[in-house]
């Protein structure tokens, strides 16, 4: 009986919790994230401050968790509905595809998310830290992985070769999002462009290379 009991306000918790992101978010994309205070959550959410504060210290851990939870969901999708076998050009450029899609569904969301996980080291906690670690370790052994097929020069260096592509993919976020309505499909048709000029550089068919 204790033990149900317990299972029962734990569910309880996380429904909580979630209702609780879910106002914030949608806080966050209405009035931006200066304009956003806890007692504007609580009363979105339909709970009390001190509710809001036993599941997020401030604000901006309530923007961390936020930003976690949506990329985590995206980066299952995209390790869900990765083809395989193609080439680190086609996968690079099918997970983009996933966030510049989600970018479209909440632009208004999407902007202050990104201006604040970029600029706000308030946001730049330690687990989303974490987080922008793993998702640039995961593109890196992807580029290792073409290496050794054969798809990359042995001589190009693949962390930088993903510092290149992630500054592109970050370009193309920053002109996307500064449209009123984002297109996916132009953001990703720039993106292409930009990494071609890339992994033409890379390619051993690239001109100059012996």
């Amino acid at each position: 009986m204790h033990e149900t009991r317990s299972t029962w306000r734990d569910l309880q918790k996380q429904q909580t919790r979630q209702i609780i992101l879910e106002a914030a978010k949608e806080l966050f994309e209405t009035l931006g994230y200066g304009k956003t205070t806890i007692r504007a959550v609580a009363k979105y959410a339909g709970v009390g401050v001190g509710t809001v504060m036993s599941h997020f210290k401030d604000k901006a851990s309530l923007l961390s968790a936020a930003l976690m939870g949506d990329w985590e969901r995206l980066i299952e999708e995209v390790a869900a509905t990765t083809p395989v076998d193609a080439n680190y050009r086609t996968q690079l450029l099918h997970a983009a595809k996933i966030f510049f899609e989600y970018y479209a569904r909440r632009p208004s969301l999407s902007r202050n998310l990104l201006k604040e996980a970029m600029f706000s080291l308030e946001v730049q906690g330690p687990e989303l830290t974490a987080m922008d670690q793993a998702a640039r370790e995961i593109g890196v052994r992807t580029l290792r992985s073409a290496q050794q097929r054969g798809e990359i020069r042995p001589d190009v260096d693949c962390e930088v070769m993903h510092l290149a592509l992630f500054g592109e993919y970050c370009f193309v976020c920053t002109v996307g999002l500064s449209q009123p309505e984002p297109d996916p499909d132009q953001m990703l048709a720039m993106l292409e462009s930009l990494t071609d000029l890339i992994a033409r550089g890379a390619s051993p068919e690239s001109p100059g290379t012996k």
